[in-house]
């Protein structure tokens, strides 16, 4: 097989790699994206991504490291749009793509969402290069269960992801879980859908070996609360709610405190709200923080003092977060649903439950803080677990799909329509 360097852009249309995690929209598909494409970098590929700019002050180009940077472009007004209203400048957004890709040529485009994929897919075709879609999420009908995904924040999202399933050159799945969504849900073609594994950054998420942890561990050994750290956007999707509602069933005395690291998307402050009122109700105020969103270094550090992280969510991909802990050496309860059954190992690394009842949560939460040595076990099988997948590894994985649709025949490609979703 061929080393010889890629030029690679990645398309994020409606949120920034140069956005903190937990921010706006940003959430694990931004550190997945930037976290590939850094390590595609170091490996010696070309890499730009390509975004919208939603503010008047970053620059037009972004250096983040040698053969890595960040273009934005300036479709729709320069400022934060809420999720649904990026479908009103993929238009926009794909005229200037093209006059981008026109002036510094990329051999394969790889879409993150679907607004990057359809605003990109008519630029591929143009400029005859492949497209590669990711999702990071799928939407359900608006009538279907929250546990089966996203509702379609605007009008043309469930016929974008369709299409894009039947027109990219390929689809690039981050675990069996959404594979299996594309192909029951969108009808996906399985000769082109590959699951390419997500990494964890082990040196930066790690087991917590200094001073103040062994401070921590003389505390709780002394009869101090553990913590229970929950990691996202303060969406509903994320069930942070049922997680307010768990704690709070158990006695005061075995309340452990609850550490809440993000904030809401630009369209999300009802549900914050009523995330504080519900902590206020159990008289958990003076248990619980609120951090709002933190750079990568510092929630490093929150999740490696916390004795447990909960993943409530009603639909993940994956669960990066889980991951996250598992490198930290902290044991996870989440719900047993969709790629959380990949990214926890149900009995080793930590529980899932199918149950969304409250006092099934409190139980696990009080079961497994109870047993020290149970919890010591299931973090140190979580850590093992953790340091077996790495970005490089998944940037390799993401280079061989690459080579695999680049080097497919010209005439093999079908005739696709290429023009925009509207929501007209």
């Amino acid at each position: 097989m061929t080393t010889e360097a890629l030029s690679i852009g990645f398309v994020m249309l409606h949120t920034s790699p140069l956005d903190v995690p937990g921010t706006k929209d940003a959430g694990g598909m931004n550190v997945v994206v930037r976290a590939q494409a850094e390590a595609l970098a170091r490996a010696g590929h070309r890499v730009r991504i390509f975004t919208r700019r939603s503010d008047t002050e970053t620059p037009s180009r972004v250096e983040l490291m040698p053969g890595l940077s960040v273009v934005l472009l300036d479709a729709g007004p320069p400022r934060l749009l809420a999720k649904g209203e990026h479908e009103h400048v993929m238009d926009e957004f794909s005229r200037l793509l093209h006059d981008a890709i026109a002036a510094d040529t990329v051999e394969l485009l790889h879409a993150e969402h679907w607004f990057s994929g359809i605003a990109a897919l008519p630029v591929a075709r143009e400029r005859g290069i492949p497209l590669v879609q990711s999702y990071h999420s799928i939407a359900a009908p608006p009538e279907s269960p929250i546990g089966e995904g996203e509702r379609p924040e605007s009008p043309g999202r469930l016929a974008g992801e369709a299409r894009l399933a039947a027109e990219t050159d390929l689809i690039i799945a981050v675990s069996d879980a959404e594979r299996a969504t594309v192909l029951e849900r969108l009808q996906g073609d399985a000769d082109r859908v590959r699951v390419v594994p997500l990494g964890v950054d082990t040196a930066l998420f790690h087991p917590c070996d200094t001073a103040e942890c062994d401070e921590q561990r003389d505390w709780l050994r002394g009869g101090g609360r553990p913590e229970v750290i929950l990691v996202g956007r303060l969406h509903p999707l994320k069930g942070f709610d049922l997680a307010i509602e768990a704690i709070a069933r158990l006695p005061h005395a075995q309340r452990p405190t609850l550490r809440i690291v993000g904030a809401p998307p630009p369209d999300g402050d009802a549900y914050a709200r009523e995330l504080h009122e519900a902590v206020v109700a159990h008289g958990m105020l003076g248990t619980t923080a609120f951090e709002g969103a933190l750079r990568r270094r510092e929630l490093a550090e929150r999740i490696r003092s916390a004795s447990l992280m909960l993943v409530p969510s009603h639909s993940e991909t994956f669960g990066l977060v889980a991951l996250e802990a598992a490198a930290s050496g902290v044991p996870v309860i989440a719900r047993d649903a969709g790629g959380l059954r990949e990214a926890v190992v149900a009995g080793t690394t930590g529980v899932l439950l199918a149950d969304d009842e409250p006092a099934v949560w409190a139980a696990a939460i009080r079961d497994l803080l109870s047993d020290e040595p149970g919890l010591k076990r299931m973090g140190e099988a979580a850590r093992a677990h953790a340091v077996e997948r790495s970005w490089q590894a998944s940037a390799d994985r993401l280079v061989e799909v690459y080579r695999e649709v680049i080097a497919r025949p010209a005439g093999a490609q079908r005739q696709r329509e290429t023009s925009v979703v509207s929501n007209e």
